[in-house]
């Protein structure tokens, strides 16, 4: 990172960003053409859960190439200056970057999809998922390999 000075290593901090956080950003790579998804999400401490329709844009790259980019950010806001250079924006963004794979262990999908629910409506009641639920989706696992987060105050 340029900026040593907006760089956030404190793992707390990075971490809330992500669970605060309504979306993220999913970036991927179809051969050479950039391609950004925004998607609903869960963060367990180790790997990021999304889920996706069985088919797409997204799984097709999903397949061809797991690498992945996925960006959460929050506080964002225009900073407005006298002049046009001097605007910006405040924000708190954290960067991962890692590999996606589809979960076939049946378990793992209907913890991975009860912890999405609960991450968006904390009253959810988690249950096991029908076989036909389970199939209708399909869900991917995000190992982060690297973390790295940028403030602008």
């Amino acid at each position: 990172m340029r900026r040593k000075d907006k760089l956030v290593t404190d793992k707390k901090i990075l971490y809330e960003v992500i669970e605060k956080a309504e979306v993220c950003r999913l970036g991927l790579v179809d051969d050479l053409t950039p391609y950004i998804v925004p998607l609903s999400f869960v963060f367990d401490g180790i790997h990021i859960y999304v889920h996706s329709a069985t088919e797409g844009r997204k799984v097709d790259i999903l397949r061809k190439n797991n690498r992945v980019c996925v960006e959460f950010e929050q506080d964002i806001a225009l900073v407005k200056g006298k002049k046009a250079c001097n605007y910006g924006f405040r924000f708190l963004t954290v960067i991962c970057h890692g590999t996606a794979e589809a979960v076939h262990d049946i378990d793992e999908k209907n913890s991975a999809l009860n912890q999405l629910m609960n991450h968006y409506e904390p009253e959810w009641n988690s249950r096991q998922f029908t076989e036909q639920e389970l199939s209708s989706v399909l869900v991917f696992k995000i190992t982060v390999e690297e973390m790295t987060g940028k403030v602008s105050k």
